[in-house]
């Protein structure tokens, strides 16, 4: 449907070792059907399908409240990271609409990943629905400069620019249930 390619043929179920709490994060990596990778948390899913090579759709759903949680955005920064270190550049589409706010550790988080890769990172388009988030993406695109953030409110205008790397997308992708 997408044309994504993945990342392996592994539904794996990971347990990380968090060491500043010593409580295990369950991280649940699901292999969808059309390619897209599927990372579960108990507050937080992120579906992460790679368009092209150097072009990623992320859609959330929910936000970062618990451990499991971090481990779910640590696991979709590392499938950046390794799109980003397989592709050489990266453009990254992500649908935020489905979550209500990002904590302040995870815009952080966000922010220094941003930051990190700068040179590295083309535009990075994200839609939000949410106020809160609006202003959140404000933050981060302060802290790493302009250029490499743009936040969409509208989402037609966010799936025809999605559709200039796959035309063959007529909408956006839901993140599916657990």
């Amino acid at each position: 449907m997408l044309g994504c390619r993945a990342r392996g043929n592994v539904l794996a179920a990971a347990t990380l070792m968090d060491p500043s709490s010593k409580h295990d994060r369950a991280e649940v990596r699901r292999l969808e059907a059309d390619g897209a990778v599927l990372f579960v948390g108990p507050n937080l899913r992120v579906r992460v399908a790679v368009l092209q090579p150097g072009v990623v759709l992320a859609s959330a759903h929910g936000e970062v409240i618990g451990s499991q949680d971090v481990g779910v955005e640590a696991a979709v920064l590392g499938e950046l990271d390794r799109e980003l270190e397989s592709a050489g550049k990266l453009t990254l589409f992500a649908d935020l609409r489905q979550s209500p706010r990002l904590p302040a550790i995870s815009r952080e988080k966000l922010a220094q990943w941003a930051h990190l890769h700068k040179g590295r990172l083309l535009t990075c388009h994200v839609l939000v629905q949410s106020q809160l988030l609006e202003m959140a993406m404000s933050l981060v695109t302060m802290f790493v400069g302009g250029g490499v953030l743009e936040t969409h409110t509208r989402p037609q205008a966010f799936l025809a620019m999605v559709q200039k790397v796959a035309p063959t997308l007529t909408k956006l992708p839901s993140v599916p249930e657990q």
